[in-house]
Formats: structure tokens, C-alpha cells, sequence
């Protein structure tokens, strides 16, 4: 919904479909340039582009956006949105509105990923003028953008009507309003979907594609979004601290039994770069199921049969409502091998909450999945780097290889990008052969399209190009 309200400087082009992660194009920012030394980008903003309110865009309308994140002395900072922010402004020494249409972001360092962060919709440019109006969620109560569709209603937990922007700088979408409607009865969202009450499910379950495949009113699209869903190990606890250990888990795990769990609505995933990533193909070792191997590797590594270890686990939640029969298998798997599963299950936000601090002694590590940024190669660095443990980044099983991580210094300020993803590439294969991770498979996201929808491509992003959607 926010990319329908807002634009960023840069976003990604969904009118193609590739094999890697969608090319960036111009957005608000219409051309940019970076200096030789790669630590200064000075971004031309588009002249006449208008946020709902009126307010027109400029350098200074950007550099409102920006201090609302980065300057704690100015009236606009939000520590909350700075603090969601901080994967983008860690790299940031300061932002500058050089004149009307010029603005510049100066680095720390060079970072050669920064223009796909800017393509993250939580980078979507706000209108000053509610910036200055609205604090805190209210700034998401009364959504000003400039992008192709406007706010018209909400009521809460029941619909949110947009309408389109007549006077959007990229033209007028195809469509003339756009209603979003929350159906927690996933049953009833396939019938709603059958019956014409609903035109698109831009996220359905394996149960829905099931029963709306053979509708031939119906089409199904699988985008397949980087997305990658694991179980992160502690790396400071008993069993998983040990490299061979945690390579026999990743052994032990069939796949395509997940795969079949699911399904066919994911894809088997044995290391850690997933299709849709800037890597192209895949990257790294990939683990295939080989229980014996598993096997080799316990005695190597002097494990007796018997060990148990104690994972988190989801009981709900956006992409979680088969966990329990995923971890049956898991159980199942690990226990050919000799190795007891004990699950503890939370609700989806109690987990995020245990978890977020980084695992405790005590537990061996979770079932979870990330879809945010998986599109980077710069992914790698925010889920494996040491300098992310928490409470600085989300790398909560306390992964370390300083090897990585110098790899990981030098990919992020290679300009080349040929280069770039070649050192990317060997940093993945040294986490592949840590296995700080069971890497399990990718969620290939299906979305359901009523026949009568067209102008939606599958390009590998979790987002709709709303302005070419046409309806018939």
C-alpha cells in the first residue's frame, strides 16, 4: 500500500522479468552521480512533481525526509523511524540540499549498495508539510506522497480506498481506485476470489493456489521474490558452536519433502543466496539431503547419537501457517540422524521479540524467514556480518568469520560492480561452508490475478507496479 502513496529516489523497474533482482531506474530522482572516491551521490530531483498536499518536491522536501531519521536536533526526528531506518543511515555521514534540484548524500565510507537501499519503500518520500503537521503515527494516518494514487478512506481493520492521482508525474494509473481489504479466513479469500469479489491476492497460500488453479477465470503469477526461509543457529551454544555439527544438520534436512509439504509453492534452498538476489545463480555451496554424510560428520565431530537441541518456532503468522508440520519433518529428519528436535512454540511477535536481543545460551536457534532487502547482495552482510550482532543488526545467532567480514569491507566499496558481486560471491561460499544456518527453501510468493487483470509482470519483487495496472 505505501508503494501505491509514496516514491523513492530510486525504484526498481517491475515491467521486466529477470533472472536476478530488478534493475533500478529513475524515480523522484530523475539522474545521479558518484564521485570517483564513491563517497558522495548528487541526485538530480524530476522539476513539477507535486506531493498530494501541493507542496512542491525539492532538495529540501528530501532533506526533511532525511533529518526526520538522521538529525536528533530537528523538529521532524522520530526515534522510531530512525531506529527501522538505521540498516540505510549507518552509512550516511550526512545528507545536504545543495539547491532546489540538487541533493547529495555524503558517506562514511564507499558503499556501493546504496542505491538499491534508497529503493526500499520505507525510503518513500514524505511531503514536509505532514512531516511537520504529524507526529509520530500520525505521519501513517495521513499518508502525503507524491506517487501515483492518494488516500480516499480507511476505516480500521476493514478497508483502505485509494484513488488515483490524476496529476502523478509519471502519468495517470490505469486503474481509477484501489481497495485493500484484510480477510484473515484464507478459505474465504479464495471464494471471495472466485466470485468476483476480489480481483488480486498478491500473496496467496499453497491451500488457495490449490483450489484456485483450476479456475480458468483465474491466473496464477509466482514472482519468486529473494526471500530465504531458515533455522537461524546459535553459534554460541552447545552442538551448534561445533562447524561440523551444523554442516550434518544441514545435511540431515530433505528439502523436497518440504517442498512437497508446501505444496510446490517453494522452492528446496541449500545455501545462502535465493533466486531473485543480485548474485546471480547460485552462489555457494548448496546442501542437498544426505543423511549418511550427516552421519560422517557427527562421529567426526565426536557427537554420540542422543543429542538433543532445543529450537524456536512460530505457532501463526505471515508465512508460518504450516510451521507446525515443517517442524514435524524437521523433527523427523534430525531424528534419523540421532539428533532429538525439542520445538518451543510462541506467537509470531512473541518469537521476534525473544529472539531480537540474540539466543541465549539455552537455545540452539529458530525457524524464521526475511524477505526485507534478501534482493541485495548486501543481504549477506546484514544477516551474517560480526559487527551486526545485536544489538546493532539482526545477526542474532552470533555468527563470526572475520574472514567474511574483510571480504564483506571490500565488496561494499568496489565500485565495479562485476567485481563487487565476485567478492559477494566468495563471501557467500565461505557462509555456505559455515553453515550458520539450516538453509531450507524460498517462499515463491504466488499471487492470484483475476483474468480480467492485466499490466502486472511476475518480476522478482514483492511489489505491484500499480500505475499499469489495466482492468477489462
Amino acid at each position: 500500500m505505501i508503494d501505491a502513496i509514496y516514491d523513492p529516489l530510486v525504484r526498481e523497474d517491475l515491467s521486466e522479468v529477470t533472472d536476478t533482482a530488478p534493475a533500478l531506474k529513475a524515480s523522484l530522482a530523475e539522474q545521479w552521480t558518484v564521485s570517483d572516491d564513491g563517497l558522495v551521490y548528487r541526485f538530480t530531483l524530476r522539476s513539477g512533481v507535486k506531493f498530494h498536499d501541493g507542496t512542491d518536491l525539492d532538495a529540501s522536501a528530501v532533506q526533511a525526509n532525511f533529518a526526520r531519521i538522521m538529525d536528533k536536533a530537528s523538529d521532524a526526528y522520530d526515534e522510531r523511524a530512525a531506529g527501522n531506518m538505521t540498516f540505510l543511515t549507518r552509512w550516511i555521514e550526512k545528507t545536504t540540499a545543495v539547491d532546489a534540484v540538487t541533493f547529495e548524500i555524503k558517506l562514511k565510507e564507499p558503499f556501493a549498495g546504496l542505491l538499491r537501499l534508497l529503493s526500499d519503500r520505507r525510503s518513500g518520500i514524505i511531503s514536509p508539510a505532514s512531516i511537520a503537521a504529524h507526529k509520530g503515527d500520525g505521519v501513517g494516518l495521513n499518508p502525503v506522497g507524491t506517487g501515483p494514487f492518494t488516500l480516499k478512506a480507511f476505516e480500521q481493520g476493514q478497508q483502505l480506498e485509494l484513488k488515483r492521482n490524476d496529476a502523478y508525474w509519471g502519468g495517470a494509473a490505469g486503474v481509477g481506485s484501489l481497495i485493500f481489504r484484510p480477510v484473515t479466513d484464507p478459505t474465504a479469500m479464495a471464494i471471495a476470489m472466485q466470485t468476483g469479489q476480489v480481483d488480486i491476492i498478491p500473496s496467496a497460500s499453497s491451500q488457495q493456489i490449490a483450489q484456485l488453479s483450476v479456475d480458468p477465470s483465474l491466473q496464477i503469477q509466482y514472482p519468486e521474490p529473494a526471500n530465504q526461509y531458515f533455522v537461524r543457529l546459535n553459534t554460541k551454544a552447545q552442538y551448534t558452536d561445533n562447524k561440523l555439527f551444523r554442516q550434518a544438520l544441514n545435511y540431515a534436512v530433505n528439502r523436497d519433502n518440504l517442498a512437497a509439504l508446501l505444496n510446490g509453492q517453494v522452492t528446496p534452498l541449500g545455501g545462502p543466496v535465493p533466486s531473485g538476489n543480485e548474485l546471480p545463480g547460485n552462489s555457494g555451496t548448496s546442501y542437498t539431503y544426505d543423511p549418511v554424510k550427516a552421519k560422517e560428520l557427527l562421529a567426526q565431530a565426536g557427537f554420540s547419537t542422543g543429542v538433543t537441541i532445543k529450537l524456536l518456532a512460530p505457532n501463526s503468522g505471515p508465512g508460518f501457517g504450516q510451521a507446525s508440520e515443517i517442524i514435524t519433518l524437521l523433527q523427523q529428519d534430525l531424528g534419523e540422524v540421532g539428533i532429538n528436535l525439542e520445538p518451543q512454540f510462541l506467537e509470531f511477535a512473541t518469537l521476534v521479540s525473544t529472539e531480537g536481543p540474540g539466543y541465549k545460551d539455552d537455545v540452539q536457534g529458530s525457524f524464521n524467514g526475511w524477505t526485507t532487502g534478501a534482493d541485495s547482495a548486501y543481504w549477506l552482510e546484514r544477516m551474517f556480518a560480526g559487527d551486526q550482532q545485536p544489538p546493532r543488526g539482526v545477526n542474532r545467532g552470533w555468527y563470526s568469520n572475520p574472514a567474511a567480514d574483510q571480504v564483506f569491507a571490500q565488496a561494499r566499496g568496489e565500485s565495479d560492480e562485476t567485481k563487487r558481486l565476485d567478492l559477494y560471491r566468495q563471501a557467500a561460499e565461505r557462509l555456505a561452508d559455515d553453515s550458520p544456518w539450516i538453509f531450507l527453501y524460498q517462499d515463491r510468493l504466488p499471487r492470484v490475478l483475476s483474468a480480467r487483470v492485466s499490466g502486472i509482470s511476475p518480476a522478482r519483487s514483492v511489489f505491484i507496479d500499480y500505475p499499469r495496472i489495466q482492468v477489462k
